[in-house]
């Protein structure tokens, strides 16, 4: 047996997400995607073939890097007013 702890091949942490199941589950389409991709601000994607594959824990961290606190509207009907 090893002395050292075995560690997971980086591929086998978590799930690889399609380009259709990322757009799927952020109900955006893959034009928008490769926009983001453009102006570099998409998740990290693996390219395998001619296909994007990405980590999902690249994505989680991705949305959470983008989570907001709140909106205007949000804001101000905590605050009694309409926001108009």
């Amino acid at each position: 047996m090893s002395e050292h702890a075995e560690t997971p091949e980086p591929l086998a942490r978590t799930p690889l997400w399609t380009l259709e199941e990322l757009c799927a589950k952020l109900h955006t389409s893959p034009r928008t995607v490769h926009g983001w991709r453009r102006a570099g601000t998409a998740p990290k994607a693996y390219k395998v073939g001619k296909h994007l594959m990405f980590d999902e824990a690249d994505i989680r961290a991705w949305l959470e890097a983008r989570q907001t606190t709140g909106t205007t509207a949000d804001r101000a009907a905590h605050d009694g007013q309409t926001g108009w």
